[in-house]
């Protein structure tokens, strides 16, 4: 319920938004020309934001995970040292 809630708030700013900025305005870039809403372009460039937000976001946990597996298979190498050095004390005992 608390979700929906979010969502229609978000949803009633995303028409307000674009009702108060509904005005045409001309982009310019490199070769490309365009006459556009003013909200439709903004809301462009924000899903573009957005979605390099989550490349960046995604190389870096990408990083984290090789990092994380390289430790986790030095713990268990650690690990197995450990056990054969314990049997080896119990049965030289």
């Amino acid at each position: 319920m608390k979700q929906t809630a979010v969502a229609l708030v978000f949803a009633l700013a995303i028409v307000v938004f674009a009702i108060q900025n509904s005005g045409n305005v001309n982009v310019g870039f490199l070769f490309w020309r365009l006459n556009c809403s003013l909200a439709l372009l903004l809301i462009i460039v924000l899903m573009i934001g957005i979605f390099t937000g989550m490349l960046v976001a995604a190389s870096g946990q990408r990083k984290k995970n090789v990092a994380l597996r390289a430790a986790e298979k030095r713990v268990a190498k650690l690990e197995r040292r450990l056990a054969d050095r314990q049997t080896r004390e119990t049965n030289g005992k």
